[in-house]
């Protein structure tokens, strides 16, 4: 103890010697080293010029004092509160890290000390008399209700308080909570107590007193105790009362918004048919039930194609009608089956003896092709006009010419073409009739044959040519010009009495009607071919000579000509597109065999040669024993010629049958 306060004695003797001020207690001393400036004399070398006689100027140091300032150092005492001590050194007190508690202060370095009438390491208030229940000290000898808790007076004790209250038939058991009396209960996150009945209250009704269940307002109970509501209202049939005052469908049913008239629903329905219950389809009158649809009934069956369309009601099928008096359904040809039957709708099949021709029309047959013809009925051919059957055949047509077309062929309807030898005498192709030609012509005579003159009575050849008779005449030259008169007179009734007894028009097979005939165009051909300027068409075959509708592409010889000078067949070829003409012009590849000329007898004498029969047989009765002879031989070629043309025509027409079958 004496040494302590002879530390401080010195401590104060120190301090006083020090600054000359004595500190108070707590208060320590500890050096700090500061810095602080102060003036300095230095030396320094400062240049000078100086002239010398024999150096010249030069530089020169000398030194001068200077002052500079300089930075030193000294220890001076700080003073601060000692270590366990804070505040200002005029007044340090004691620190405390952990703080003291209410009611207490800190004595000495983490040292606490209680206020007076407190007491432990709390610094607590201290009551002499014990509190009650739910009772605290709150100041030295006073007690105070704990949180939560309150009392109306000093002598009642301390009750929990529930700041919302616990309503009726409930108590609070702890502060802030609330507990139902016996018999009640509180709802899941309620409140209020209410009332419990045990087994629980029923749909639409509550427990208004423990053990005693009542409807709701609204609703009323039936013999069975369960609350229904009730409606002022009568909801109607398949509709209930939901709730008070409100109808409501039966579930499969849908109304009103008010619930009424409730009609059952279905997802969906087919077509005539009305829902009859929930889910549950029904057809309506005269319609049946077939694969989920309502079809319309007919109590009598359809006829076939035809299907029932209403109840009681049939209508044919696309592409029928009604026919007959029993209004049978049958298939419809808007064109009509001439000559058929409607098979299916626009489709006719055609009657025994008939085809589908390529219009859609059912078409005659023939077995055998009606040349220059139609089939106008089965197997039954008409010749097209101008044209007439051949002799025995019911399918071959050949062309009439109204001369006769004698000397000729009759190619088409008065279109005559002359044989070789002979020419036209008309330009009417109607009335024109062949006449031979004698290319020296045949003045004072007839031409009789082609390059065959007979002269007239009174003259006679000298030269091949007609000359007038000489006067000398004898008895016997008289008698053979009698006689060769009357042989020429009898040679031309012989050939009118032919002519009268044979048709004006011969029978011409059918090969003959693919040769062309004509003047100065080859005699007859037998197959002609097209050419141009450059020559024939390396492509050319025979051309096809139109003979019935079916032959096409083919060469209609009624729109042909012959060109003499040529010798060419030309042809004209009609355009459907601007309705012009081109002209083709053809030429023989294969030529038949020449027919044999015709002799005189076959040559109709003129008219005018009667006249002058006196004169022949003057001038040419020398020469009757010739004519006589040319006569049997004429006559006898003549039938040679038919026989042979007979037997050509009935092979070319049975050639001509198998090429056309």
């Amino acid at each position: 103890m004496y040494s302590i306060s002879l530390q401080f004695a010195c401590l104060a003797v120190t301090f006083g010697l020090g600054s000359g001020q004595i500190w108070p207690r707590n208060v320590c001393s500890n050096p700090e080293r500061v810095t602080y400036n102060h003036r300095v004399m230095k030396f320094k070398q400062v240049p000078y010029q100086q002239y010398s006689y024999f150096g010249g100027w030069q530089t020169k140091y000398r030194q001068e004092p200077v002052w500079e300032t300089e930075v030193a150092y000294r220890f001076e005492p700080k003073y601060s509160c000692c270590s366990g001590y804070e505040g200002s050194i005029y007044d340090c007190k004691p620190s405390c890290k952990n703080k003291c508690p209410v009611n207490g202060f800190c004595v000495a370095p983490d040292q606490c000390s209680c206020n007076g009438g407190y007491g432990g390491s709390d610094c607590q208030p201290i009551c002499e008399s014990p509190c009650g229940k739910n009772e605290f000290c709150e100041r030295p000898g006073e007690c105070s209700c704990q949180s939560g808790y309150h009392r109306s007076s000093a002598h009642e004790n301390c009750l929990p308080v529930c700041a919302d209250g616990c309503g009726d038939h409930g108590f609070c058991s702890e502060p802030g909570k609330c507990e139902c009396q016996p018999s009640y209960e509180k709802l899941e996150n309620g409140t209020d107590c209410l009332p419990v009945c045990d087994p629980k209250c029923g749909q639409n009704s509550y427990c208004q007193e423990p053990q005693l269940c009542t409807c709701l307002e609204g609703y009323k109970a039936d013999e069975q105790g369960t609350c229904s509501p009730i409606c002022q209202e009568d909801c109607g049939p398949n509709s209930r009362c939901s709730k008070p005052g409100f109808c409501e469908c039966e579930q499969g049913y849908a109304g009103d918004e008010r619930g009424a008239n409730c009609q059952p629903v279905c997802a969906s329905c087919p077509e005539n048919a009305k829902c009859l219950s929930p889910s549950n389809c029904i057809c309506n009158p005269g319609y049946v039930m077939k694969d989920n649809r309502c079809e319309p009934h007919c109590e009598e069956d359809c006829s076939d194609y035809g299907h029932c369309v209403a109840p009681n009601q049939c209508e044919c099928y696309e592409g029928h009608e009604e026919t007959g008096e029993d209004r049978k359904c049958a298939p419809k040809c808007s064109k009509g089956c001439p000559n058929g039957v409607c098979y299916s709708p626009e489709m006719c099949v055609c009657n025994p003896g008939y085809l589908m021709g390529p219009n859609s029309v059912c078409e005659p047959r023939c077995s055998l092709n009606c040349v220059h013809g139609k089939c106008t009925q089965p197997d039954t051919c008409s010749c097209d006009p101008g044209y007439r059957f051949e002799e025995n055949s019911t399918h071959v047509c050949q062309a009439i010419c109204d001369s006769g077309c004698k000397n000729g062929d009759c190619m088409a309807p008065n279109i005559c073409i002359c044989h070789v030898g002979y020419q036209p005498n008309d330009t009417n192709p109607a009335t024109s009739v062949c006449k031979p030609q004698c290319a020296e012509g045949c003045e004072f005579g007839d031409c009789v044959a082609p390059q065959e003159c007979l002269c007239w009575r009174g003259y006679e050849k000298i030269n091949g040519v007609c000359k007038p008779q000489t006067t000398t005449s004898t008895s016997t030259s008289t008698t053979e010009a009698a006689k060769t008169s009357s042989e020429s007179d009898a040679l031309i009734a012989n050939d009118d009495q032919q002519q009268r007894t044979t048709p004006k028009t011969e029978v011409t097979s059918s090969t003959e009607v693919l040769r062309v005939h004509h003047s100065n165009c080859t005699g007859g051909c037998y197959c002609w071919i097209e050419y141009d300027e450059e020559g024939t068409f390396n492509t050319a075959k025979c051309a096809k000579i139109c003979v019935d509708p079916q032959d096409q592409p083919c060469l209609n010889l009624d729109n042909c000509h012959c060109d003499p000078p040529s010798g060419q067949l030309v042809c004209k070829e009609d355009s459907s597109e601007d309705g012009s003409s081109e002209e083709s012009h053809f030429v023989c590849k294969i030529q038949q065999q020449g027919k044999k000329a015709r002799s005189e007898a076959e040559v109709r004498v003129p008219e005018n040669s009667t006249a002058s029969s006196t004169k022949w047989m003057v001038i040419m009765g020398s020469f009757a024993g010739i004519i006589l002879g040319a006569a049997l031989a004429v006559v006898a070629a003549k039938y040679y010629r038919r026989s042979t043309s007979r037997r050509d025509y009935e092979a070319d027409e049975r050639i001509y049958e198998t090429e056309f079958e």
